[in-house]
Order: C-alpha cells, then structure tokens, then sequence
C-alpha cells in the first residue's frame, strides 16, 4: 500500500517559511495586506491614471507633487482638507474621500513582489445601475444614483427571456436622457460635486 507522498517545497514555500508564514501564497497575501495599510497610511497616489483623471482630481484640491523616489508607482500628493484613503475588505482596492465621505476615486495596488502594480480611477457623482435583484424576476428596472443614493428610477418592465436584451438597452437609454435632461455634464467626473 503506497502511502501518501511528502509534499514538495518549492522556492517561494522556504523563504515563507523563514518569515513565519504557513506557505508561499499565505506570504503574498500578508505582503498585500502590509502594502494596503503601508499605502493608506502614505502621502500618495498611483503615478498611473488618465489625464483626465489627474484633471478631476486638481480642480478638486489634489496638488501633486513629485514622484517618490526609486518607486514610479507612487507620487507625493497633498489631499484637500477632510479628504482620505480608505482601505476596503479586499488588500488591493481602496477608495479615496472627499470630506463628505464620498468615494470620488477607486485605488487598484497589488503589492506582491512577482506583479507589483497600482492605477487610479475617478468616479463621477452620478451613476446608472442595473438593479439584478429585480433582473432575477424578470423585471428591468434601472436606477440613477447620486453617490450612492437612488434618485430617479426607471419604470419597472417585465420581459420574457428573449427580450431582455432590448428591455436593458431601453431602459438604459431612458436614464441616460433623464441624467441629460437634469445633469448635462453628468459624464465629468469633475462635475457636480459642490
């Protein structure tokens, strides 16, 4: 009777081990969970992000200043008054806040040593959603938030299989011109936030 085989350590399992983590993937998930705090606790933001982006974030208040030195991920910046990061339940995302407590950017950094990466999005005040739990009905209903608060709806429509497709386009379309018709520049991320 063979018995079961000893399992085989590889590079990444030793050098865990030597830094008292069980294996080589619980090591990479304490570096990312180090790195989140490490970047939350910083005076920086990710280098990469659009131009338009950077230009959200400057007529906020964000004044940026220099790339840190031997890491061209990150700059030095200074946040408006009341503004912070803010880690999320998941090591490599994050949210910047304004004073209000309004997300006005997501972070992405992934602070492993093999694919070290970090990259900034804005997000702009209004949003349109697809509410999945009435989609999961047979209904399409979507919303328009304001942060994170419904503002307008669009009329629940019922729909056969076949025609959800259309029914989502439709009522996507519908809150798209009712955001127009209300807040023209609602696409800059930039726009409306005071």
């Amino acid at each position: 009777m063979f018995k079961k085989a000893p399992r085989k350590e590889d590079g990444l399992d030793l050098f865990a081990r030597a830094l008292g983590a069980k294996s080589g993937s619980d090591a990479i998930l304490r570096q990312e969970a180090d790195g989140q705090r490490s970047f939350v606790g910083s005076d920086t933001l990710p280098t990469e992000m659009s131009a338009d982006d950077r230009t959200a974030l400057e007529a906020a208040g964000v004044v940026f200043g220099e790339v840190v030195p031997g890491d061209d991920l990150f700059q030095y910046v200074q946040l408006p008054a009341g503004w912070t990061k803010r880690s999320t339940s998941h090591s490599m995302h994050n949210d910047l806040l304004d004073e209000k407590g309004r997300k006005r950017a997501g972070i992405f950094y992934k602070a492993a040593f093999y694919d070290r990466n970090a990259h900034l999005y804005c997000v702009r005040r209004f949003g349109i959603n697809l509410d999945y739990d009435q989609l999961e009905n047979g209904i399409v209903l979507v919303q328009v938030t304001d942060c994170d608060e419904v503002v307008y709806s669009t009329n629940p429509v019922p729909f056969e299989k076949s025609e959800e497709r259309l029914a989502r386009e439709q009522a996507f379309e519908v809150a798209k011109s009712w955001l127009n018709s209300n807040y023209p520049e609602w696409e800059n991320a930039a726009a409306y936030w005071d």
